[in-house]
């Protein structure tokens, strides 16, 4: 149950920090995607960064342990062109749609109640898929940032790697705000 509490408190301090943050707002991801409004760019350039450190730190210290999947990158290419379409069409991603239900906008519900469904079709067709066409055979070896750079131990390649994102998010990175269309 401890365990339990802990991701709870977690995602609500996260969920906070994306409320927060203006990420379930329209005009702010509108002014991302345009490169205007950098906000919720920077936002999950420092949740990318503040992550990489904390899993990796878990794994170093033993108390967690990382377990690659094999790397399948014709599935990566059909899920990101899924993700991305549905992005566009609702505004959000699975974090922001929460903090917007959370918000009370319906809009938000209906793009969980979406995703559910699209999980639930996926359990039910990818066993036949995978049946059909073998498709975890075609799958490459675990790729990682550490097995790119032959790196023993990923918390090496995490700092650095968090220490750009860091970069990016406060010091690179300059808002361009203009005339945000309405």
């Amino acid at each position: 149950m401890d365990k339990m509490l802990l991701g709870l408190l977690i995602g609500a301090g996260f969920g906070a920090i994306l409320q927060l943050g203006g990420a379930s707002n329209y005009k702010k991801i509108l002014g991302s995607l345009l490169l205007k409004d950098l906000t919720v760019i920077k936002l999950i350039l420092t949740a990318i960064a503040v992550g990489t450190i904390g899993i990796y730190l878990l794994d170093f210290f033993g108390i967690a342990n990382m377990d690659i999947k094999p790397t399948y990158t014709s599935g990566i290419i059909v899920a990101g062109l899924i993700f991305g379409v549905g992005f566009a069409l609702a505004g959000y991603c699975p974090g922001t749609c929460i903090v917007g239900a959370s918000e009370g906008k319906t809009d938000a519900v209906f793009v969980i109640l979406g995703g559910l469904l699209g999980a639930a079709i996926y359990a039910v067709v990818f066993p036949l898929m995978n049946k059909t066409f073998n498709i975890t055979a075609n799958a490459s070896n675990e790729i990682t940032l550490a097995t790119v750079f032959n790196v023993e131990n990923g918390i090496w390649v995490a700092i650095p790697f968090s220490l750009i994102m860091i970069f990016l998010s406060f010091k690179l990175l300059k808002d361009r705000y203009g005339e945000m269309p309405s």
